[in-house]
C-alpha cells in the first residue's frame, strides 16, 4: 500500500508536468517529431544502460534476500534440532538446553529485532547465545555420545546468526544507488522530450515508461530494507512459532 501510494504520487506529478508541457507550448512538439528518429536511439541507449544496471542491483538484492531468508531458517532449524537431542539427554539437562533456548528466542524477537535492520548486535543475546552454548557443553559433557552432534549444530547455529546480522545491515553501495536513482530521473525527464503527433498516445507511452522505472525503485528500496513491511518482508514469525513449542 506504501509503495501504490508514492507510486500514484509521483505518476500524478509526472502527469501534471506533461499537461503542462504539451498544452501550454512550452515543448515544441513540431520539433521533437521532426528529431524523433535520433532522439529515439540515444534514448533507447539510455535505457539500455539503465537496465542494466537496475538488473544487476535487482539481482544482487534477491542474491541477499535467499541468504537472508535461508540463514534463518537454519538458524532456527539448528534449534528446533538441539532441542530434539537435548530429549536423549538427562533430565536436568534437557531442562537447561529448553530454558536457553526459550531466552535466546526471546531476545531475538523482543530485543534484538528492534534495530536488527541496522545489524546491531544485542548486549542481551550475546549473553544468551553465551549461556546457551555453556548449557550445550554440560549435555556433551554429561552425555559423551551427543557431544559431537550438538557441537556441530551449536555451530552452525551461531554461523546462521552471523550471517543472518551480516546480511540484515547490508545495503546497495552509495555510489550504485545514487547512479540508479540519477538513470531513473533522466529516463523520465528525457522522456518528454520523445515527440509522438497524437498527445494521448505520447503521454501513454511515456507515462509507461515513468511508471516502470518508479516500480524498479520500488523493487529495489523494498529488497534493501527486509524488515520494513512490504513484498519482501522478514518477520519473527519462525522463532515465535518455535518459541510456542517449548513446553
Amino acid at each position: 500500500m506504501k509503495y501504490t501510494i508514492k507510486s500514484a504520487v509521483i505518476f500524478i506529478l509526472y502527469s501534471i508536468i506533461f499537461v503542462f508541457g504539451h498544452f501550454t507550448r512550452i515543448l515544441n512538439q513540431s520539433v521533437l517529431i521532426n528529431d524523433v528518429n535520433g532522439a529515439g536511439w540515444l534514448y533507447s541507449a539510455l535505457a539500455a544502460i539503465f537496465g542494466v544496471l537496475a538488473a544487476f542491483t535487482i539481482q544482487s538484492q534477491s542474491t541477499k534476500w535467499d541468504n537472508l531468508t535461508q540463514s534463518i531458517k537454519n538458524e532456527v532449524s539448528g534449534l528446533r534440532r538441539l532441542l530434539w537431542l537435548s530429549t536423549h539427554g538427562d533430565a536436568i539437562r534437557k531442562k537447561n538446553i529448553q530454558s536457553a533456548v526459550r531466552i535466546y528466542l526471546a531476545c531475538v524477537t523482543k530485543t534484538e529485532w528492534k534495530k536488527i535492520d541496522m545489524g546491531e548486535r544485542s548486549p542481551e543475546l550475546e549473553k544468551s547465545i553465551q549461556n546457551l552454548q555453556e548449557q550445550v557443553y554440560q549435555l556433551g559433557k554429561y552425555s559423551p555420545h551427543l557431544l559431537q552432534s550438538i557441537m556441530i549444530i551449536m555451530e552452525r547455529i551461531v554461523e546462521s546468526r552471523e550471517e543472518r546480522m551480516f546480511h540484515s545491515a547490508k545495503r546497495t553501495p552509495f555510489l550504485l544507488k545514487g547512479t540508479i536513482y540519477m538513470g531513473a530521473f533522466i529516463m523520465i525527464f528525457l522522456s518528454y522530450f520523445i515527440g509522438i503527433r497524437n498527445v494521448w498516445l505520447d503521454y501513454l507511452f511515456t507515462g509507461s515508461i515513468a511508471l516502470l522505472i518508479i516500480l524498479i525503485i520500488s523493487v529495489i528500496d523494498d529488497f534493501e530494507h527486509p524488515y520494513r513491511p512490504g513484498a519482501w518482508h522478514v518477520t519473527q514469525r519462525e522463532y515465535s512459532d518455535l518459541l510456542s513449542e517449548i513446553v
